[in-house]
């Protein structure tokens, strides 16, 4: 019986599918299939898709171990595309029977005991939202963890870790939450909405559910934990994310949302805009310079805010590629000029599992 068929019989009508892609990381993915065959399920009709996207390691042993304690499937898609991830979102999609909420998990996040009955609850609190999220935070690596990589800022914008407080929060437009853990409606899909070959393709998924007038939804009631792999804690490794980040830019305003504030501003005040991403490109430069002098005594204070400078300095830069030939945000009252074709500026050495 597959979860289609048991959501009819569970008492709360709602079944869960649990989405895990994974590439070459069977260790990482058995330790996050641990933790939800230990969830509660009560009452519910939940399952667990766990998609190989192209991998060559004992991913697919791993997940058949767990067969007895979970109600799971096992995909193989080779596609990897240009960013990866998204080739094996959509062969959940396209191929498995879901049930009525979707959950995009990474196969580094480790999910509390409760965390299915409290995504369950949040939708039921929510009847009429249809994207969702909940509290993602640190779990440490069992190595020595540097100072810098504690700040606030480091873990939101490099771990991807954001707890949201005491009460639910609604997504605002132009924001999504993160990509490792999220869960969704079934229901979206059914126009045929799936998810593009992009870095950021979860955000991009997000952002279009936003701007066809669907709500999102934080609450803290449902808690996962991010486990940072050591790799992530050196400083070259942050530098480059930080560096990718510039990314955000390109996903912003392209394609032209008009629900993204970034993208309603660049087209109806255009130079206004423009002259704002060199001005704030300018301002982090300078902050850049302050925090490398800083990062180079023998305190190692400043590389925090090195990063977080960096990081704005891509996105102000890329801002201004990313509207380059776009005729919604073109400078000039007619805007006849066909939309360009500047491509996404690729960065090599990097691949989204």
């Amino acid at each position: 019986m597959d979860i289609s068929e048991s959501n009819s019989r569970a008492t709360d009508q709602l079944s869960i599918s649990v989405v895990i892609c994974t590439r070459n990381r069977a260790e990482s993915l058995r330790i996050t299939l641990e933790h939800l065959a230990a969830a509660d399920r009560a009452a519910l009709a939940a399952e667990v898709i766990v998609v190989d996207n192209g991998g060559f390691d004992h991913a697919r042993d791993v997940s058949l171990a767990f067969a007895d304690r979970l109600a799971l499937r096992y995909l193989y898609e080779p596609a990897q595309g240009v960013y990866g991830k998204s080739h094996a979102l959509n062969r959940a999609m396209n191929e498995a029977k879901l049930g009525s909420i979707v959950a995009v998990l990474d196969d580094d996040i480790s999910v509390r005991a409760d965390w299915l009955q409290a995504v369950a609850a949040i939708c039921r609190r929510w009847p009429h939202a249809d994207l969702f999220t909940g509290d993602t935070v640190v779990v440490w690596p069992n190595v020595p963890v540097p100072r810098w990589a504690r700040s606030p800022a480091i873990r939101h914008g490099v771990l991807s870790c954001v707890e949201w407080g005491d009460r639910d929060r609604v997504l605002r437009d132009g924001q999504w939450f993160p990509g490792g853990h999220f869960w969704f409606r079934s229901r979206v899909l059914a126009s045929g909405r799936r998810f593009r070959d992009i870095w950021l393709t979860e955000p991009d998924f997000q952002l279009d559910l936003l701007e066809n007038g669907c709500s999102g939804i934080a609450s803290s009631e449902a808690v996962a934990g991010h486990r940072v792999q050591p790799e992530l804690l050196e400083p070259d490794v942050a530098l480059d994310r930080a560096r990718l980040a510039a990314q955000i830019a390109w996903l912003r305003l392209r394609p032209f949302r008009r629900s993204v504030p970034q993208a309603a501003r660049f087209n109806r005040h255009p130079l206004l805009a423009r002259a704002a991403c060199i001005l704030n490109y300018l301002r982090w430069w300078l902050v850049y310079g302050a925090s490398s002098l800083a990062y180079s005594t023998r305190l190692r204070r400043g590389f925090p805010l090195r990063v977080i400078a960096l990081e704005r300095m891509s996105i102000a830069r890329e801002y201004l590629r990313a509207a380059r030939g776009m005729k919604q945000y073109a400078c000039r009252g007619s805007r006849s000029a066909a939309e360009g074709s500047t491509p996404r500026p690729s960065i090599s050495g990097f691949r989204a599992a």
